[in-house]
Formats: structure tokens, C-alpha cells, sequence
């Protein structure tokens, strides 16, 4: 019997924030120690800082797991969708793809061993999922927000993913802003940047709501796709 697929984005948030708690948690249980590339004056690591430790393994099996059960949630999307505006989907998806290469790499490459290409992968990963995130997004606009109205689900959806995308450029903004102002705030930029993880944990739970039977129903049938004004003119 095969599992339903909204499964798959469930248990992907799920490790995902399983591994930033357990992360957080370890931090805090051996006794908030400094790392070697934490400023003076922060006493707050970054993710990274964490990650370049004796918990790289979960750093990186945590992102491994948590992309591919990602993508294999996005590809079950899209092949059940009829979809009207193909190039908003499979561009979506391709850089789905290119923010998980990103995620990935990233936690290959530690913040102490490979700086420069870490923070590169850092750029990626955010770039990738934030655009893959716009173009859905302009795929419901396409379909019309008057008949996203109708449909709960898609509506639902796309709410999530919009705020997903105001919420994380606003703290990437602050984020990046504070990283490089002054030493006293990057305790700040530390918190900021846990925060934006969390938030990402919201963005991989919408796709629970595209890939829901009731989504699945009304949103994938070829049907739900015409046009408002063309619906209501039928018998």
C-alpha cells in the first residue's frame, strides 16, 4: 500500500526542524560554548557555527533527507497537476532543485573549511527556494485569484507561500544588515538567521495543503482550471 503523498512534505519538515532543535539543544546542553569564528562579543552561533562541529553528520544527513523528501513531495505536485501556466511550474521546480543543491552543499562544505564557497551555497539555497516559491505563487495569480476564492486549498496555499516569501526577504534583509554593521549585532544576526530556518519549516509544510486528496480533487482536474467566467456560463 503506498503512502499518501502529502506524507512526504510532513516528514520533511519534520526532520528538518527535528534537526535544527536537536542542534539548538545540543548547543545548549554542553554549555553554550564560543566557536572559533563567532566574533567578540557573540555569545549566539550561527547554524553554521554549529554545523561545522561534531555535528556535522546530522547537519548533513538532516539536509540530505530533508531536500529529497522535499523534491520528491514537489514532483508528486507536479506530475498530478493539469496545469495551464507550464513554465511557472517546471521553473518552479527547477529551482526547487537548484535551492536543494544549494542546502546540500552547504552543509558539505562547513563555514570553517570553505567559507567563501559556503556562504556562496548559503546564497543559493536562499535564492533558489525564494524564486521557486514566487513562480508557484504566479501560477495561482494565473489561475486567477477570484477562482483561488473558490477553491480553500489553493487559497490556503498560495497565502502561505506569499507570506513565506515576505517574511524570509524581510529577515534576510535585517539578517544581512546586521551580519555586517558591528560585531555587538551579530548576536542578532544569529537569532535572525535560526528564525529564517524555522520560517523555511512553513514553506515545506504548504506543500502538504497542494498535495491534500481535497487539493489533489479539485485543484489537479483539468476542469478546476478554466476560467471563472467560463464556468459559470455552462448549463
Amino acid at each position: 500500500m503506498f503512502l499518501p503523498s502529502w506524507v512526504f512534505p510532513a516528514v520533511a519538515a519534520s526532520t528538518w526542524l527535528a534537526m535544527l532543535l536537536t542542534m539548538l539543544g545540543h548547543w545548549t546542553m554542553i554549555g553554550e560554548p564560543r566557536y572559533g569564528l563567532m566574533k567578540p562579543g557573540q555569545n549566539i552561533p550561527f547554524i553554521s557555527d554549529i554545523g561545522a562541529q561534531e555535528l556535522k553528520p546530522l547537519f548533513m544527513i538532516g539536509s540530505i533527507t530533508t531536500v529529497l523528501l522535499l523534491n520528491l513531495s514537489f514532483y508528486q505536485h507536479v506530475q498530478n497537476k493539469s496545469y495551464i501556466s507550464k513554465a511557472c511550474t517546471h521553473g518552479s521546480f527547477l529551482f526547487t532543485v537548484v535551492g536543494s543543491i544549494g542546502l546540500i552543499m552547504l552543509s558539505v562544505l562547513d563555514n570553517i573549511a570553505h567559507h567563501f564557497m559556503h556562504d556562496v551555497c548559503v546564497t543559493i539555497f536562499i535564492v533558489g527556494f525564494l524564486v521557486s516559491a514566487a513562480l508557484m505563487c504566479l501560477d495561482y495569480i494565473y489561475l486567477g485569484i477570484a477562482h483561488a476564492l473558490r477553491q480553500p486549498m489553493l487559497m490556503t496555499s498560495f497565502l502561505i507561500k506569499s507570506s513565506f516569501i515576505v517574511v524570509e526577504l524581510a529577515l534576510i534583509i535585517v539578517f544581512r544588515v546586521t551580519e555586517h554593521t558591528h560585531y555587538n549585532q551579530n548576536n542578532m544576526a544569529a537569532t535572525l538567521e535560526w528564525v529564517i530556518a524555522f520560517v523555511f519549516t512553513g514553506y515545506i509544510l504548504s506543500l502538504i495543503v497542494d498535495l491534500m486528496p481535497s487539493a489533489h480533487k479539485n485543484l489537479h482536474n483539468p476542469k478546476g482550471y478554466q476560467p471563472v467566467q467560463m464556468s459559470m456560463a455552462l448549463p
